[in-house]
């Protein structure tokens, strides 16, 4: 199914441009994300997705999931609703590189909360689309991947999380994140904040996406 979004297109007319596509947290929306585009840098296009399953109190859901499944790290019995739900993404991405002729060897992914973790699915089991993987204050766990952790090799990530998170907290995360940084150019940060994207945190993460533009 096509997915709603909102994009912001590149100033650069002349080339094609990389895309940054953002995956909103659970319960929020495509304007959630987006509100940061002003910060990102306007030689890429920015788009983002909003989920597919909308909730009865507002907002919208990348795949059902309980309070529960994520406390006591049980994403296995939804391995079919997140695999389904990242082959729907992957056809929307597909989808606008082919519509706003992007260019494809610079793509990047960063996701909040829920949307996290589907950064961390797509960024890690489909790595040959994706250069760069931020995925923020979001859980990670071996169940819902392809293979083990330490297949995962030569990937540019940039993960951050909030040490007073109580919605995903980070000892739940932590051990996985550290264990692919040792195959990986990944970036981790801890924060003084919960759950959340405070200005510390917006102001690394966009230092970041600029040392590692091409």
């Amino acid at each position: 199914m096509d997915l709603d979004f909102l994009i912001r297109k590149s100033e650069n007319t002349e080339i094609k441009s990389g895309a940054i596509f953002m995956f909103h947290g659970y319960g929020s929306n495509k304007e959630d994300l987006f509100s940061l585009e002003q910060y990102l840098p306007k030689s890429q296009t920015i788009i983002s997705l909003e989920a597919p399953l909308k909730l009865p109190f507002g907002g919208f859901s990348w795949f059902d999931i309980d309070y529960s499944d994520v406390i006591e790290n049980n994403l296995d019995k939804r391995y079919k609703e997140i695999k389904d739900s990242i082959e729907n993404v992957l056809n929307n991405i597909d989808r606008h590189i082919e519509n706003e002729n992007l260019n494809k060897e610079d793509i990047s992914i960063l996701g909040f909360s829920q949307g996290g973790s589907i950064c961390w699915k797509l960024g890690l089991d489909y790595s040959s689309k994706f250069r760069r993987v931020i995925p923020v204050s979001s859980f990670i766990h071996p169940s819902y991947l392809n293979n083990a952790l330490d297949s995962y090799k030569d990937l540019l990530i940039y993960s951050s999380h909030g040490s007073l998170d109580d919605v995903i907290p980070i000892s739940l995360v932590e051990k996985y994140i550290l264990e692919l940084s040792k195959n990986n150019k990944l970036t981790f940060e801890t924060f003084n904040a919960g759950h959340t994207i405070n200005q510390r945190n917006l102001v690394s993460l966009i230092d970041w996406i600029d040392k590692t533009k091409i």
